[in-house]
């Protein structure tokens, strides 16, 4: 059983790494005690930058190490899955970066490997753990906009000379942020943790190595619910999310998906008396302590999962980005559209 402060291993030095190893610092139940890379000397400059305990010039010492408690895996994309494979088998509590893994099947090993073991494990959708993300739910599960017709959500960067050239893509690494949020709102919208859709159709285009630059994605939810989600990492940033009802709508003033502690903010247009209303959500702490804090507190509870990012909920949006990329890398869609079974 872990004990305060939970101590915190990171596996990569990459710039998520940092931002990491900053949020573990303002943690109040939370220390940075190791971290691991390929390169000594950049583990030490590592460490020292983060005045960090412990360094490894090796991923696996900083699992051998007995005092960590939590593992944050901040290594590329195709790497996932063989490191929460390995936390598990070291009895190490685990918080993965998005995405989780990069295909479902890839998915179902690791998640199988983490319950075998019996540890905590996240899928490290920052956004989820923060107060927006709750008012949201509740605006939708009470019926103010009516009944749920519409989601729209754009999400683009210019990341493509960032991102892994080794399963990386706009699906993977932005698409995973808007359809994880449509998925958790219309489940709201239904008095559900989160939902899944019905049929999934998409178009997009790829780069000369493969990797999907632009998607655009068209699902269908139960009760004719409809989400309409656009991905791109070679466009400057530009990110809308918005809700359509039968009695209003709902549009982010904000970033979703990067809320901060005071500008955070969506408009309400009620369609019968033509009132609009602004929200704005304020945060106590930073996005990412947020969800440190969600993992260590959790730890501590003896829990292995968190409902701000379930396993299932983690399976269900691999299921909606596979499913998303196979079709654009076909060019078409497939005949059966029925999502439900391939997470079964």
């Amino acid at each position: 059983m872990a004990r305060v402060p939970v101590k915190w291993g990171i596996l990569g030095t990459s710039m998520i790494s940092a931002t990491m190893a900053k949020a573990i610092r303002e943690s109040s139940i939370s220390e940075l005690y190791a971290v691991g890379s390929r390169s000594l000397k950049t583990a030490m400059d590592f460490a020292h930058t983060h005045n960090i305990p412990r360094h490894y010039s090796c991923h696996q010492d900083v699992l051998d190490d007995p005092e960590v408690d939590v593992v944050y895996i901040g290594l590329p994309n195709h790497l996932h899955k063989e490191w929460i494979v390995r936390c598990a088998a070291s009895g190490k509590h685990i918080l993965c970066e998005k995405p989780f893994v990069t295909r479902i099947d890839d998915a179902r090993t690791a998640l199988a490997a983490v319950q075998t073991h019996g540890v905590f494990c996240m899928e490290a959708l920052m956004y989820r753990c923060h107060p927006l993300i709750n008012k949201l739910k509740e605006v939708v599960s009470s019926h103010v906009l009516g009944k749920i017709t519409l989601f729209n959500a754009v999400y683009m960067a210019d990341i493509v000379d960032l991102a892994n050239p080794v399963e990386g893509g706009a699906i993977l690494n932005l698409g995973c942020y808007p359809v994880s949020l449509i998925r958790l709102l219309a489940g709201s919208a239904q008095g559900k943790s989160m939902a899944e859709p019905l049929e999934i159709t998409s178009l997009g285009r790829v780069s000369t190595t493969r990797n999907d630059n632009q998607g655009s994605l068209l699902m269908k939810f139960e009760n004719d619910m409809l989400a309409m989600v656009t991905a791109a990492d070679d466009i400057s940033m530009c990110a809308r999310f918005e809700i359509i009802g039968t009695k209003g709508s709902l549009r982010l003033i904000s970033n979703p998906w990067l809320p901060d502690r005071t500008e955070n903010s969506f408009i309400i247009h009620h369609y019968q008396n033509g009132e609009t209303v602004k929200i704005n959500v304020t945060a106590e702490r930073s996005l990412y302590t947020y969800q440190i804090d969600a993992v260590s507190r959790h730890v501590l509870d003896g829990a292995d999962q968190c409902m701000s990012m379930s396993r299932q909920d983690t399976l269900g949006n691999m299921m909606v980005l596979d499913t998303w990329r196979q079709q654009i890398a076909r060019g078409t869609q497939p005949a059966d559209n029925q999502i439900m079974e391939r997470i079964a």
